[in-house]
């Protein structure tokens, strides 16, 4: 069965679409219902009185009262229990949801202060990515908050020294403003320096200066870049350089970035030949997966097929698979869309 099915208009079912998912927070997979029963097996008070109060609170207005509240309930994640059943729900609802690849964010440098050990956490982390293998091809990403020192971003570095045969990139993320990527320019010239590609966040409420520092740090991915369609000329650079956008749509219309998705910068990109890519990055709280995000953008944007075709190989081509797995999906992708 193809992805696509003829009644009296062309409807897609994206979750028959081989699709990556490049830009996603693990911690930000927390649905409501598993956060309230983390927070009751772990004895931890919410300031929401039941999972539909916590759903009344994602109404955000910006990425700072986001961030409130994605740390908040990042407090309930205490045991080794926790993040495996985390990382294996995520897991689970993502290969249902047609996504073929996910290379997700974690960023164990908010739960230093914790009880936990890091390698609990991590073995926790891991075991559950080797217990979905055949169900989900999956790379893991570490990252930092940018709203922290440089040095913390360094010390975090050199902590996950155990798994770096494990980790496939390091990135960085957090409140935007007022957070230049050109700050963390040592953390991720250590990064570089230890053989490992760097993405950085920069260009979702942040300008398009931030685009072009994360562009001079020779990133191999940029997460958002948004901002970048008010600079042409930085949109060349990202076309000559073939530098990704892991864009996240109904992320940016949850938090206020575009006011609504027909205003979304991503068809247009993907007009003047930027390697675009579509991403859920904090589902639980946008209240949107991988699926949800294909099927938003399609029906405010009205992707034809050509261009579904090529923001799915854009996924691929974006993603840090070797080569041979690139080529399989984009076979598959290209049998779901034409055959």
């Amino acid at each position: 069965m193809t992805l696509l099915s003829i009644k009296s208009t062309q409807h897609y079912d994206f979750v028959k679409l081989p699709k990556t998912d490049l830009h996603v927070h693990l911690e930000g997979t927390l649905e409501p219902e598993m956060l309230f029963k983390f927070a009751a097996r772990n004895h931890i008070s919410l300031p929401w009185k039941n999972p539909e109060c916590l759903y009344e609170a994602c109404k955000f207005r910006d990425l700072s009262g986001f961030l409130a509240v994605y740390y908040k309930g990042c407090e309930v994640l205490v045991t080794e229990q926790d993040f495996y059943d985390l990382t294996h729900a995520y897991l689970q609802r993502a290969s249902a949801d047609g996504v073929v690849h996910t290379e997700f964010f974690f960023n164990p440098q908010m739960f230093r202060k914790e009880k936990l050990p890091l390698h609990a956490i991590m073995r926790a982390v891991f075991s559950a990515v080797h217990d979905m293998q055949e169900r989900i091809s999956c790379l893991y990403m570490g990252t930092v908050m940018r709203t922290r020192p440089v040095e913390e971003a360094l010390q975090a570095l050199d902590e996950l020294t155990p798994w770096y045969h494990q980790i496939a990139a390091f990135g960085m993320g957090g409140a935007e403003n007022g957070n230049p990527p050109s700050r963390f320019r040592p953390y991720f010239d250590a990064c570089r320096e230890r053989g490992f590609r760097i993405c950085v966040h920069a260009g979702e409420e942040g300008p398009a200066a931030y685009v072009h520092e994360a562009v001079e740090l020779n990133v191999d991915r940029i997460d958002h870049g948004n901002a970048a369609i008010h600079d042409p000329d930085l949109m060349q650079t990202l076309v000559e350089k073939r530098i990704p956008l892991t864009m996240c749509p109904i992320s940016n219309l949850r938090l206020n970035v575009v006011k609504n998705l027909s205003e979304h910068p991503l068809k247009q990109m993907l007009s003047r030949g930027l390697c675009v890519t579509i991403n859920s990055d904090d589902p639980a709280y946008f209240l949107g997966y991988a699926s949800d995000n294909w099927a938003a953008v399609h029906q405010a944007l009205n992707l034809t097929t050509n261009e579904i075709f090529q923001l799915a190989i854009n996924g691929i081509d974006a993603s840090f698979l070797p080569k041979e797995q690139k080529e399989k999906w984009r076979n598959q992708i290209k049998t779901a869309l034409y055959s």
